[in-house]
């Protein structure tokens, strides 16, 4: 696979740590004109970078296309071997090397948004938008390898060597965290910090409603399996209380700090799976991965309009994948033009789309008061608008409507759940795989009974294995997990909320 991105990040991280780490070099360094003392530094000087990373992760950088391959979106086209990585995770056989990128990138997100609350203008509303960030990054480590170093974690000034927190605690302090982060960005004030805010330009309002995004995308993942529903509810009954809201219509917190179409410039996920400056040649992405053939073929079976905005027409002028696992298909589906816009789109963190269907779930469960049909109409339509189809409102009502799909027209539906959790599933194709893993360990749905052809029968895994960096720099706390003497099976231990 094409690394391009990984290796932009890596440079993105080393050179942050450099800044960060290294104080007395550059402190002593003054023959040095590009030194730069860390007692200069502010917290406005790093949240925009610390926000390119983030969003990089998720959305280049080869972070999450095991979740989005075995999500079913997109496979491995014929004639790129089945080696590396990728066997890995064909197989369902991660070994400890393969989370060594994911944990380190996390980790040095996290400790970017230490510095930015702790060297941040105090009325700004950088410290608050900066925890909002910090929680969103830490939940995604939390499901991705369960316990993890939270309370003395990114704080290589207090230990080197973390210990290990429960899943279950770090989710309950991620709630409260975020309560702080809305008490600090309700009091703060606009300041000129706010230019390095390349998401919401300092917008109050916006990074609250995203406060409670996050919040309700936390709450959502205990149930229904934890038996934290009266607490779910609770937490919810705050956030209705307090009046902020959730992301909605046209809202979607994207990053776009200026991409441009120029070599290390462009939007991640183009730079990863698009074409060189120039509309040049494509990437090696572009040709190694393709359509998955389960999803064509679902989207296909209920007149999906959105089948030709994920994938590209192939040879033949029709849509055709390869199943994971597996490459026989000759003729085969690139990524589409909804997907892949331009080197200048923005680079998507949460949809609206993803916002609607949770409070849609939300309301559902009876957890909320609301008209989840009329919520499941809008996150459709939402998601039909960001992958730019025309009259997309019209586009996507006609779409609910005509159909006779349960899973489709929720208003026949006999699992009004089901359908909501289907559609997201079908929204995020290209978006946002890590989020549709997760909802898929929580619900089990979509239904996919072989999720691979190079394991046939196995389970996807619910979780990642520990990096092997822990074992060689903190082997005393990641061997208290227990982890290791289970080997490829602790890949199946569940998440805390899973069922």
């Amino acid at each position: 696979m094409f690394k391009k991105y990984k290796l932009l990040l890596l440079l993105i991280l080393v050179n942050a740590m450099l800044i960060m780490s290294c104080t007395k070099q550059l402190d002593t360094n003054l023959s040095n004109p590009n030194g730069v003392s860390i007692s200069t530094l502010s917290g406005k000087d790093i949240f925009a970078q610390a926000l390119l990373a983030t969003v990089t992760m998720k959305v280049g950088a080869d972070f999450y296309d095991y979740a989005a391959q075995w999500m079913q979106y997109y496979a491995r086209n014929i004639g790129w071997a089945q080696s590396g990585a990728q066997f890995q995770m064909e197989t369902f056989t991660l070994n400890n090397s393969f989370a060594n990128p994911i944990w380190a990138g996390l980790y040095h997100n996290i400790y970017d948004y230490n510095f930015i609350i702790a060297h941040s203008t105090a009325n700004s509303i950088l410290p608050g938008a900066a925890k909002v960030m910090r929680v969103m990054v830490m939940q995604d480590l939390v499901d991705q390898f369960g316990n993890v170093p939270y309370s003395q974690a990114a704080q290589p000034e207090a230990s080197i060597t973390p210990a290990y927190d429960s899943a279950e605690a770090i989710y309950k302090d991620l709630i409260i965290q975020l309560d702080s982060a809305i008490s600090s960005i309700s009091a703060s004030q606009s300041t000129a910090d706010d230019a390095s805010d390349i998401m919401f330009n300092g917008n109050k309002s916006i990074w609250l409603q995203f406060a409670n995004t996050i919040k309700l995308r936390i709450l959502l993942r205990q149930v229904p399996n934890t038996g934290n529903t009266a607490y779910v509810t609770t937490e919810l009954g705050k956030i209705i209380s307090q009046g902020n809201g959730f992301l909605s219509v046209g809202q979607d917190a994207s990053i776009n700090p200026g991409f441009a179409d120029a070599s290390f410039q462009q939007s991640p996920f183009w730079g990863v799976y698009g074409f060189q400056p120039n509309h040049t040649a494509p990437y090696q992405n572009y040709n190694f991965f393709c359509a998955n053939s389960y999803m064509v073929a679902l989207l296909d079976s209920i007149n999906d309009p959105r089948l030709g905005y994920f994938y590209g027409l192939n040879s033949e002028n029709g849509y055709s994948g390869e199943p994971f696992g597996s490459n026989p298909n000759p003729i085969t589906s690139p990524f589409g033009h909804g997907l892949l816009q331009s080197p200048q789109m923005p680079a998507l963190l949460v949809s609206a789309s993803q916002s609607l269907f949770m409070q849609a779930e939300a309301i559902q469960r009876g957890l909320m008061s609301g008209n989840y049909a009329a919520l499941y109409q809008q996150a459709v339509e939402e998601s039909f608008r960001f992958l730019t189809i025309p009259n997309y409102v019209s586009a996507a009502d006609n779409y609910i409507a005509n159909s006779t799909n349960p899973n489709v027209n929720i208003s026949i539906s006999g699992n009004p759940l089901q359908t909501i959790l289907y559609q997201k599933w079908i929204s995020e194709c290209g978006m946002d795989g890590l989020e549709a893993w997760n909802d898929y360990k929580r619900t089990r749905i979509p239904n996919i009974s072989n999720a691979s052809a190079s394991a046939p029968g196995s389970p996807i895994p619910n979780r990642l294995l520990y990096p092997q960096s822990e074992y060689s720099q903190n082997p005393a706390n990641v061997n208290k997990q227990n982890q290791a003497s289970q080997g490829q099976a602790a890949m199946n231990i569940p998440i805390f909320w899973q069922q």
